[in-house]
């Protein structure tokens, strides 16, 4: 076996997929550049052909390198569940071994069993070579667990005779994720989905907060939705420049704190100070001016925000003394708080609080003796600022009681869902910082090219290692899933087809360069089905682009809901598919964040501003998607029934003139095509109905065009009118009568 092919052997021991479809129907073969690009970032060592052996020999003889494998899912349901152990004997016969299990729960309670083995035939025999106990056996047996565990998090002990001992994280997961009884019985319901970021209002500053948000429950409530959305809450980087995407967060288990209401805090009212300087004639000022901007300035809003925070904080300690020596309730509570976010929540604020020092959040950058959360100097320093750590602690405490208000007001409302919330894919800051072994350098997450992104995507966002990730039990994982689930609400997944296979890209390179890696599928959406199950909160998988039919088949046995966008719901033909082929456990959405609203579809205003920018990578791609969009308004108008109709005084003919068959523009899209698309998916079997508020009200521009960085303004642009503007518009009332046939109106039971 020459070099090459021993390296692409190990590739794909490691995971890497060795070729993928695209979304052309063109098969695409990993490289041996991009096979060794990956395999570095795993940290697999390729360079010297002795070291590929060694790691193939490793790889291949994983499964049988001890008593129990690390990680162990089994699915409640049945009885007996079974423990896959394997005992080491000096013969490949099996004498009469007695075998001690020691279980502990989540809440350190301890149990004992003895078994004999073999208790069950053997499944497999391989001849191995033990580090510790040589040359040997190893069986591979069904162990039965004790009767009646419930599903959760188990730290399971085995010793064999005194001879070997071993230990797994065992997984009780329930078959499939939550589901609300309002779809067990069958009923059809829709929500709104909002950009928080992007709302205007005569009080906020310069960014939609939380008391939007409860405004926007309010409306929602009064329409007979059963939803809210928003984008990713995830933490940012503080610093002197501020990353606008809410899907490159600094860490998603922590949220941002740009988005609390400074007046919602109850220090406020007791902070002279602080009202001071909200009132201060240059406070104000700045307040005005991004109020005003059409584009959400982040950086400013922290500058304006930020000082009062401080103030906040200082009023707090005055009041209710320090964390370590709490004097009143709500001290103790702020004490609680910190005792359980743990070790995450103190490498959270000393990476705040660094990145506020040394001016940016990019930790690559610092000083050596900071890049890492263990060295002596991270300590050193957490000493010496502990107080503005605490700060950035004191924040998320805000936060998450804000949120918990938002909440409240949903249940108030009579809303099904209470909070409908994102989970970006990846992190570039405080998570990657706090948990270094588990990310991989040098490689980036994206997509190959596809029909929309004809130069493929390159998200920025380190991957995690999935052989590290399994063997940290999946903690961060776990944690990113409970910081981030509403109870009793919606969890979108972004790019939920991460959980089995991820493109990774080589840095400095394009995209189409990239290649799969494979994930441990089985045992993330067991984690994903009982974390669901325990909040109460159901899940959404966003499962856009390539995607393999056993993926969603997989997907839909684990009760986890397909995403489908009206765009992409194509017959054969190109012909927009009927309502009746939606399948009922989904969403249905006409668009997302990083494709074009349907006036902006309308419009073509994707494909000018694609050509304007140079996002085509042939002419011949932008010009073929000009000559098919006045088709496509075609067969909308006969999709929905509007041909030759006078839509808002603008007479829409039955056939495209001639001599505009290849433009891409056309005027502003009549509210009754708006609604039209709307009302015709509230028809279809889709559960849940994703209503963005662009489509309400006919804005042409979308949140995000993937593929530019400062050539758009991505997550930047505010909606055109002011949250009471919305609520006075009758355009919200006109569409809920519509949707009110098909759907049901939310009332919580």
């Amino acid at each position: 076996m020459d070099s090459s092919t021993q390296i692409a052997t190990l590739g794909r021991l490691c995971g890497i997929a060795p070729e993928y479809w695209d979304n052309f129907g063109v098969k695409r073969h990993t490289s041996l550049a991009t096979y060794q690009a990956l395999l570095t970032a795993m940290g697999v060592p390729w360079e010297e052909p002795e070291q590929v052996s060694r790691e193939i020999a490793r790889c291949r003889g994983r499964p049988w390198a001890g008593l129990v494998d690390p990680v162990t899912v089994v699915f409640a349901g049945s009885e007996p569940l079974w423990l896959v152990v394997a005992p080491w004997t000096p013969a490949p016969e099996l004498a009469p071994m007695r075998l001690r299990m020691v279980l502990k729960d989540e809440a350190g309670r301890e149990s004992a069993w003895d078994s004999l083995l073999p208790g069950s035939p053997p499944l497999a025999r391989r001849a191995v070579n033990d580090p510790l106990l040589g040359k040997g056996f190893r069986t591979r047996l069904e162990l039965p667990l004790p009767a009646g565990l419930q599903p959760g998090y188990y730290d399971v002990v085995l010793e064999v005779e005194g001879r070997e001992r071993g230990g797994t994280r065992l997984i009780v997961a329930p078959p499939r994720a939550y589901a609300p009884p309002f779809l067990a019985q069958g009923q059809r319901v829709w929500g709104l989905n909002l950009p928080l970021y992007a709302l205007k209002s005569g009080r906020n500053g310069g960014i939609g907060d939380f008391t939007d948000l409860q405004e926007m429950v309010d409306w929602a409530g009064e329409l007979g939705a059963a939803f809210v959305g928003v984008n990713p809450l995830h933490a940012r980087s503080p610093g002197q420049q501020i990353e606008p995407s809410p899907y490159s967060p600094s860490s998603r288990v922590f949220r941002d704190f740009l988005y609390l209401d400074p007046e919602g805090v109850p220090e406020y009212q007791d902070c002279e100070a602080a009202q001071y300087l909200w009132a201060d004639v240059a406070a104000q000022a700045l307040k005005i001016g991004v109020q005003a901007a059409p584009l959400v300035d982040y950086t400013a809003v922290y500058r304006l925000k930020r000082p009062i925070f401080g103030l906040l904080y200082q009023t707090f300690l005055e009041r209710h003394g320090p964390p370590e020596q709490p004097r009143t309730g709500r001290g103790r509570e702020f004490r609680g708080f910190l005792d359980a976010g743990g070790l995450a929540l103190q490498r959270f604020g000393q990476y705040c609080a660094l990145a506020e020092s040394l001016g940016g959040g990019d930790w690559h950058g610092w000083p050596r003796e900071y890049q890492d959360p263990e060295n002596p100097a991270v300590t050193a320093f957490a000493r010496k600022n502990r107080e503005n750590i605490q700060l950035h602690q004191y924040l998320q405490w805000l936060v998450t009681a804000q949120l918990e208000g938002v909440q409240a007001r949903a249940r108030q409302r009579g809303l099904a869902i209470t909070l409908y919330q994102d989970l970006a894919l990846g992190a570039v800051g405080a998570e990657t910082w706090g948990h270094p072994q588990l990310f991989a350098p040098g490689v980036s997450l994206g997509a190959p090219p596809d029909a929309f992104n004809p130069r493929g995507q390159n998200w920025g966002l380190p991957p995690l290692i999935p052989e590290r990730l399994r063997q940290d039990g999946y903690r961060l994982f776990i944690g990113l899933l409970r910081a981030n689930l509403p109870v009793d609400g919606l969890l979108r997944v972004d790019h939920i087809l991460g959980l089995f296979r991820l493109f990774w890209i080589p840095q400095g390179r394009e995209a189409a360069s990239g290649a799969y890696v494979h994930y441990p599928s089985q045992e993330l959406l067991a984690v994903l089905a009982l974390e669901s199950q325990r909040r109460r909160a159901l899940i959404i998988g966003e499962d856009l682009g390539t995607v393999l039919p056993r993926t969603r088949r997989e997907l839909a046995r684990r009760g986890i809901l397909s995403y489908r966008v009206f765009y992409f719901e194509r017959t054969g033909d190109g012909n927009f598919k009927a309502p009746a082929d939606y399948p009922p456990n989904a969403m249905a959405a006409v668009t997302t964040h990083d494709l074009p609203t349907l006036t902006g579809y309308w419009q073509g205003e994707d494909i000018r501003l694609k050509s304007t920018l140079g996002l085509y990578p042939d002419p011949g791609l932008a010009a073929a998607d000009a000559e098919n969009r006045p088709r496509d308004r075609q067969r909308l108008l006969q999709t929905l029934g509007l041909e030759g109709q006078d839509l808002e005084g603008e007479a829409l003919p039955s056939n495209p003139p001639e001599e505009n068959a290849g433009s891409a523009a056309a005027a502003a899209c009549p509210e009754a095509v708006r609604f039209g698309v709307l009302e015709y998916l509230a028809q279809s079997r889709a559960a849940l109905l994703e209503v963005r508020l662009e489509e309400i009200f006919g804005v042409p521009e979308q949140q995000n065009l993937p593929g530019t960085i400062d050539q758009y303004p991505n997550w930047r642009r505010k909606l055109p009118l002011s949250v009471q503007e919305m609520r006075q518009r009758p355009e919200g009332a006109r569409l809920a009568a519509r949707l009110r046939k098909y759907r049901s109106v939310s009332r919580k039971q």
